[in-house]
């Protein structure tokens, strides 16, 4: 009888027979005892669904009936369904079967059992999650160690063995396309991060709070105190919750109204409501706001404004900042100097005269004829002394109706903001709300000359965006849509009326038109959405200039030498403005009474208010200028200029195609580096490449040069698992953009801290050291090179992290060296004070303590000189490695300097003139010769200016790339009329594009993608 085994080991063999054919192992006669004894007849169904056949032979007179074996066709693909493929299917599952039988059963069996071969990693290949980057000190998959996943980890769509980076991509999408669920998103980022011990995923969590992120608690929280129960809130619109904070912040004290707002915004937050938002932060941005904040109408003249002011900040003195925006936009609107006095020092002048009193002064009676300017300015000289003053106002205002209505001009020259020739000085930029960093930006690109080209010339270069002609295109790696080009194209149009205006201006500033920052700001990926993505929510202002005591970008007075830093207040910006007259500062409210008392807190009401009737809401929209100052609130330098960057790509046709398909055009040519990115496994090495418009390096909290921050970046680092990793560049772009990250996440202290650290800047940047190859080191030599100066870098890091354990103490401004010695001076006086007659009897601390600790405070500050000195003179040794390296240099053009602090200061840049051999600082509005000590030399200050970004040129195409000068001012006697008004002013105030375009579709600004967020780290 034939065992279990032979049939599948039997059918197993004619199988293989069938796949190899060989001569003479074809046929099976049906009357082989053995065929007969394993199979017979009752297995004729399976040998035909394989492809056997059967046919009656005669051999003589005796008719055989026999079994032909398949014959399967050549191989195919793996999905198409042929014989082939179900005969070696079944050899599969016939050896599995086999395998399952007991050994001691399979004894004589033809073919030995094959254990077969996982399909795991095929599985997970397919499905992308083969060799994903996971968690450090977890290799085993779940499955495999037996640990069950934490839920939160599903609720992200992520497993436990993560990476901390894939984490906050999982959550980063999650939030992406949940927006309603992104407290909860938040929540499990925070759980997992805290479970996790991470220094990387708090650091996260810590910054997106800052950002005004808030868990499903907090939440749920605010809900309740206002009365409403979480679970009804999906129901709710925000109409109701608003109504609900109005009647809540009317019954609260002055001190609780801070956390009602507080409250608000977390809904806000939540529900992704502008107009939430914008309740709870106050925020006034135009003239009719102001007006209603105050309590005033458009028809109150100007001396009701100090008034209400007085009457609004009497009852609520934290509202100050407020009151001051109000002054302003309506100063602003009005055009009223006498407000704008108001603002700087209190007072307001007297009521201006009208034009009428003006004429009237110089006795002339009909306002419709010419006048002779030079009669009025000899009446002037002759005039009284008190009534000079004036009567100089009325011919200024008589001089602006004449050239306005009459187009009779004065020969009278206008008031300069500095003595240098307009045709060979470049233009200030005038700040038009926190926008000092994107002022610099436009500076720094109207000096690149091809860049300015393409812009003053962008018709001839704009691209086609009709579907036929972007199918194809791709920016970022993200295929470019019609509604993106028609964006970065306004942009680009903008920017073209901002460089001619630049150019051509009778004066020594211009104004940017909104417009202009407001698509510099933007998104281009989703031009029609609003912000969803998690790094790009900004905590939301409980006054118009702070969010959580968090400021923007705007003007703010300097900090002065001796003045600690922590007493500068950051009043219009993050990065706000060191000398602007409207900083809020001269305005002094402060000397007005408050209430000493504290008035009790009065209980909540019982119910919530009536809903009266309304009409059907209109949908929440943001002014031009809202979006400016919010995407400005916390910026991110190298976000701004690669949004500038992508805007270009988007806006003009390609000249070719780089790899992935990204397009190759102007700006990848003048900006983009080709960087290879070596990570040292086994086998061989492995590499990949990526495009980059810049370098993010590390100050590294001390002082350095330029250098030593690169090589950090590009040396030798390892990775998790022991593998190494370093970086070189392949193709150098001729501009190279360095960024230095100044903000960094204090994990003592769970928050961001600012390095102020002095970087060193070289007037001569030579690459050499960073590329795959020179002109006269092939890539083995150089590599050479590299190696001698990883092992001095490895000697670095080992001095820098014992330098780190001496340098940090909770305590602000010791290190440990400082701490110890102040520990031992308070036991000294601890000692002297109870020794002392009469003095209580208490007891005090051995007398040889503070000795001892005084030894050690010293031996602790001599260790850390040492190590200082060691490390100086380690990247000396690393300079001197590549001292002979010098064939691709490269000339410092501009540098991005900042003053100021994590939620504090101002930008400005500093742009070196080659034509003319100067260096020159552009301020905003005012632009004047540098010294170069500025630039090259620490500042011996409590809070000294920092670079954040430094420029350089190739030098052999340094005339080609840059010009800093190019003005053809246009004669005051030229300049046109605009909107029936003439343009001759101080300043040039920017039209938008779009008086001089044909009309484009209109853009949904208030739903625009903006840039927010500090420097991440």
């Amino acid at each position: 009888m034939a065992r279990r085994v032979d049939g599948l080991d039997f059918l197993n063999t004619y199988l293989q027979d069938a796949l190899n054919p060989q001569k003479g192992k074809a046929r099976i006669p049906l009357l082989n005892k053995k065929f007969l004894k394993t199979f017979g007849r009752d297995c004729d169904s399976i040998l035909t669904h394989f492809g056997f056949t059967t046919e009656f032979e005669q051999d003589g007179e005796e008719v055989t009936q026999v079994w032909y074996l398949p014959r399967p066709e050549e191989a195919k693909g793996p999905f198409e369904s042929t014989l082939r493929n179900t005969v070696e299917d079944a050899r599969y599952e016939l050896n599995t079967i086999i395998a399952k039988i007991p050994e001691s059963e399979r004894v004589g069996a033809r073919h030995k059992a094959l254990y077969p071969t996982p399909s795991r990693d095929h599985i997970e290949r397919a499905l992308g999650c083969l060799d994903y980057d996971k968690v450090k000190g977890r290799i085993e998959t779940r499955s495999a160690n037996h640990e069950e996943d934490h839920p939160h980890y599903a609720s992200l769509g992520a497993v436990g063995d993560f990476s901390d980076a894939l984490i906050l991509f999982a959550f980063a999408r999650q939030t992406a396309e949940d927006v309603e669920s992104r407290s909860y998103y938040y929540e499990c980022l925070a759980d997992l991060a805290e479970g996790r011990k991470s220094e990387e995923l708090q650091m996260q969590v810590a910054i997106l709070g800052s950002q005004g992120f808030t868990t499903r608690r907090e939440v749920e929280a605010a809900y309740r105190y206002f009365g409403i129960e979480p679970a009804h809130a999906m129901h709710i619109n925000d109409e109701h919750i608003i109504g609900t904070f109005k009647s809540r912040l009317s019954d609260v004290s002055a001190a609780m109204a801070d956390d009602t707002r507080r409250q608000l915004r977390i809904i806000g937050e939540a529900r992704d409501s502008a107009t939430i938002r914008a309740e709870a932060a106050g925020a006034l941005e135009t003239y009719e706001q102001a007006l209603s904040w105050l309590d005033l109408t458009a028809d109150q003249a100007d001396d009701f404004v100090p008034t209400m002011v007085s009457l609004k900040t009497s009852d609520n003195p934290e509202c100050m900042e407020t009151a001051r925006k109000a002054v302003r936009l309506i100063a602003d609107h009005r055009n009223s100097d006498r407000l704008r006095q108001y603002l700087k020092d209190g007072n307001m002048t007297a009521p201006e005269m009208d034009l009428g009193e003006a004429y009237a002064l110089f006795s002339i009676s009909d306002r419709t004829a010419t006048v002779d300017f030079d009669v009025m300015k000899t009446t002037i000289a002759f005039a009284p002394p008190e009534s000079a003053e004036k009567m100089q106002k009325a011919y200024l205002m008589i001089e602006q109706d004449q050239a306005t209505n009459l187009n009779n001009r004065s020969s009278q020259s206008e008031v300069r903001r500095n003595n240098y020739p307009l045709e060979s000085w470049p233009v200030g930029l005038r700040n038009i709300g926190n926008t000092c960093y994107l002022n610099s930006v436009l500076q720094f690109l109207f000096t690149i000359k091809p860049l300015r080209d393409l812009v003053l010339n962008c018709d001839a270069f704009l691209q086609d965006p009709s579907p036929e002609a972007l199918s194809g295109k791709k920016v970022g790696r993200t295929a470019v849509t019609a509604e993106r080009v028609e964006v970065a194209q306004k942009f680009i149009h903008e920017l073209r009326t901002f460089f001619q205006h630049m150019i051509t201006a009778p004066t020594d500033t211009v104004q940017p038109a909104i417009d202009l920052a407001a698509l510099a700001l933007c998104k281009t990926d989703s031009p029609q959405s609003a912000p969803k993505s998690p790094e790009l929510k900004a905590a939301e202002s409980k006054d118009p200039a702070s969010a959580d005591q968090a400021p923007f970008i705007g003007p703010m007075p300097a900090p002065s030498n001796g003045v600690d830093a922590s007493d500068t207040v950051a009043v219009d910006a993050v990065m706000a403005d060191d000398k602007s007259d409207t900083s809020m500062q001269a305005m002094d409210f402060q000397n007005q009474p408050k209430d000493a008392t504290t008035e009790a807190v009065p209980a909540p009401p019982s119910r919530a208010p009536p809903i009266p009737p309304r009409p059907a809401p209109a949908p929440p929209t943001k002014s031009k200028l809202g979006n400016i100052e919010e995407s400005a609130r916390q910026q991110d330098a190298a976000e701004v200029l690669s949004n500038i960057f992508d805007l270009f790509s988007c806006a003009i046709q390609g000249k070719g195609i780089l790899r992935e398909e990204e397009q190759l055009d102007t700006i990848k040519e003048l900006f983009f580096s080709d960087v290879t990115s070596v990570r040292n496994i086994k086998p061989k090495p492995e590499k990949s490449s990526e495009l980059r418009d810049h370098f993010l390096v590390s100050p590294g909290w001390r002082d350095r040069n330029l250098y030593a921050t690169l090589d950090d970046d590009f040396g030798l680092s390892e990775m998790e698992g022991g593998v190494t990793k370093y970086d070189y560049i392949d193709k150098a772009a001729p501009i190279q953009i360095i960024n230095l990250r100044r903000l960094q996440f204090d994990r003592v202290k769970g928050e961001q801290v600012y390095d102020r650290s002095h970087i060193g800047l070289e007037t001569t940047l030579y690459l050499d050291r960073y590329l795959g190859k020179t002109q006269s080191l092939p890539q083995l030599d150089l590599l050479r090179l590299r190696e001698a100066q990883w092992d001095k870098q490895r000697q670095l890091r080992i001095l820098d992290e014992r330098k780190d354990e001496l340098r940090r103490t909770e305590i602000e401004g010791l290190d440990l060296s400082d701490t110890i010695d102040e520990t031992s001076a308070f036991i000294q006086e601890l000692s002297r004070k109870y020794e002392q007659p009469g003095g209580d009897a208490l007891p005090t601390p051995p007398p040889e303590l503070a000795d001892a600790l005084s030894i050690k405070a010293e031996h602790l500050k001599k260790e850390l000189e040492h190590i200082s000195a060691e490390m100086t003179q380690l990247e000396a040794d690393i300079d001197r490695v590549f001292a002979a390296s010098r064939d691709h240099p490269y000339r410092l053009h501009a540098v991005f300097t900042h003053r100021g602090g994590t939620k504090g200061g101002h930008y400005w840049i500093y742009i070196y003139d080659f034509q003319n051999g100067m260096w020159r600082k552009y301020n905003d509005d005012l632009v004047t010769l540098a010294n170069e000590s500025d630039i090259f030399e620490s500042e011996k200050v409590a809070m000294p200016a920092a670079s954040t970004g430094v420029v350089y040129i190739r030098e052999d195409l340094i005339n080609d790339l840059t010009e800093a000068v190019r003005r053809n001012p246009t004669p005051i006697e030229a300049v046109p009329k605009v909107n029936g008004h003439s343009t001759q002013s101080n300043d040039v105030q920017m039209q938008d594009a779009d008086d001089d375009l044909p009309p484009l579709e209109p853009v949904a600004y208030q739903d625009v993608q903006v840039i927010d967020g500090v420097e991440k780290v």
